[in-house]
């Protein structure tokens, strides 16, 4: 009985305690200004876009960030906006007050992560990266995946339909990821593939049935190739089912 009083007792103070530490918060949020504005690329994230670049997009949402009071800052809509930009995937905008009672500091905290590309569409027109998602992301000056790259006659529309699902494909095979490197693309929609090893070209026609083209190619690979060597063919033709056609140097 005594044990179960007690715990009441702590859970209603410590309830207390909350609520009397929100409205500390709350009355502090309430008289100080923002005056700094932090922003944090995730470890690891791509930069298609830096910090400076960030701040100045959430400046462009609220004109008058430094000029309210923290807790005026709508931290929500500023996140629903900067989540427009294609190059992020995630952001989490956190309000901070630091210093003592006569010097307080308001602070803005964002924190950022970034898409990862997994290939580059690089056409007469056009240069962008596409995510797993199939989200367009635009080319920058300032960073450069290292990811297979496709060109020739495609668009975004081939690409996010018919080429991602392939590369979807090449990129979560550790095998094929660190075999191909670049597809090209002609006119009709098919796909001639450049290997990192060897100098050959893979003709591998359009991108149906990518999981037996693949299955038939690296037959070849396993049984031909430790005899022959990479160099031996200059095409690899896999567009044809249940086909794999070589032509010698």
């Amino acid at each position: 009985m005594f044990r179960s009083v007690l715990n009441i007792l702590v859970f209603v103070l410590l309830l207390a305690f909350v609520a009397v530490t929100l409205a500390f918060s709350t009355s502090r949020l309430s008289k100080v200004n923002c005056s700094e504005l932090n922003v944090m690329i995730g470890k690891g994230s791509p930069r298609f876009i830096g910090e400076e670049e960030i701040k100045r997009l959430i400046l462009k949402a609220d004109a008058n960030l430094f000029e309210k009071k923290m807790d005026e800052i709508n931290t929500e809509q500023l996140e629903i906006a900067l989540k427009k930009v294609a190059a992020i995937k995630n952001i989490e905008i956190f309000r901070r007050i630091t210093g003592t009672d006569m010097a307080f500091k308001g602070k803005l905290l964002v924190e950022v992560t970034q898409r990862e590309p997994i290939f580059r569409v690089i056409n007469d027109q056009e240069d962008f990266y596409m995510d797993c998602e199939g989200v367009r992301i635009p080319a920058s000056e300032q960073f450069t995946a290292k990811v297979l790259v496709a060109n020739g006659q495609l668009d975004e529309k081939y690409a996010r339909e018919k080429l991602l699902p392939l590369v979807t494909f090449i990129d979560e095979n550790e095998f094929w990821k660190a075999q191909i490197e670049q597809l090209q693309v002609n006119q009709d929609g098919e796909i001639v593939m450049a290997p990192l090893v060897g100098d050959q070209l893979i003709e591998f026609g359009d991108a149906k049935n990518y999981r037996q083209k693949f299955q038939n190619l690296k037959a070849l690979y396993e049984q031909a190739f430790p005899k022959t060597g990479w160099d031996y063919y200059s095409k690899i033709n896999v567009k044809y089912t249940n086909q794999v056609v070589c032509t010698k140097k």
